[in-house]
């Protein structure tokens, strides 16, 4: 080694040791005087990931009305997801379409990604034909208890139950924590 070389590697350390004793200093002083912002830590499930953890919950049977064939659209700009499908009523002998939006809730105790705040976007008989409002509201009623808890898509254990938020992406959720 030359002499500038040792020279350099002296001047190194010797910086490394001041900045290292700032450092200490630093972690000396209450935390509640510091004030770094911190990145949010985040996660990117991909819409396939809900598809498949939403296709298994179906079909769904309550009071003689069965749901089945479901299909989500994330929609980015209001935060929220429609979820289209097929309905069928022994009861009454008839079958159509339904389609809802939701807001995902975040159970915190069971780690799941939940239905909440359900509102109908349509509901009919076969090829778009409106149904009698007796009928109609009676199968919405239905419609909305056997959704409206339902799970979407279940934490892996590692990750732990505690979320910040959840933002709808045009084809995935994205978990803040």
């Amino acid at each position: 080694m030359h002499y500038d070389q040792h020279c350099d590697m002296e001047h190194i350390v010797k910086s490394l040791q001041r900045l290292l004793s700032r450092l200490s200093a630093l972690l000396m002083v209450p935390s509640c005087l510091i004030a770094i912002p911190a990145p949010a830590l985040s996660l990117s499930v991909p819409k396939t990931m809900i598809d498949n953890a939403v296709n298994k919950k179906f079909p769904k049977e309550k009071y003689s009305v069965k749901l089945d064939n479901p299909v989500l659209r994330f929609n980015k700009d209001k935060q929220k997801i429609a979820l289209c499908g097929t309905w069928a009523s022994q009861l009454i002998q008839k079958n159509g379409d339904f389609c809802i939006d939701f807001q995902p809730r975040w159970n915190k105790d069971t780690g799941e990604i939940e239905i909440t705040k359900l509102h109908l976007l349509k509901l009919t008989a076969g090829e778009d034909k409106a149904l009698p409002s007796s009928v109609a509201g009676a199968l919405n009623s239905s419609l909305l208890q056997l959704l409206d808890g339902t799970s979407v898509y279940k934490m892996p254990e590692v990750i732990g139950k505690h979320l910040e938020s959840i933002d709808i992406q045009d084809s995935s959720l994205r978990l803040i924590f």
